[in-house]
């Protein structure tokens, strides 16, 4: 748990997009396609959500939205109505 709460204070204080490599995997896919982009949305559920930002040339669907555990071990991707219920909730 403190290591999620270190995680969280460098973020929301420093600003700093410190993107955990466990989230970068889960969206191999979409980097690998549209590059490596995130924004950090903040503590969801106990988890920290992060926002796959598309070009801005690209024609896409939903959004996509990762949420991290803070154990380095696991990370969600979410799409769909779900990930825009999200993205509202903490934004």
């Amino acid at each position: 748990m403190s290591r999620f709460l270190i995680h969280n204070n460098r973020n929301f204080y420093n600003m700093e997009e410190i993107i955990p490599q466990v989230v970068k995997e889960e969206a191999k896919d979409l980097i690998e396609q549209f590059g490596e982009s995130f924004k950090t949305l903040g503590p969801y559920k106990g988890k920290l959500a992060y926002l796959y930002k598309f070009p801005e040339d690209a024609f896409t669907g939903f959004p996509y939205v990762f949420l991290y555990d803070g154990t380095e071990n696991v990370a969600v991707g979410i799409t769909g109505f779900e990930a825009l219920d999200i993205i509202s909730s903490i934004g």
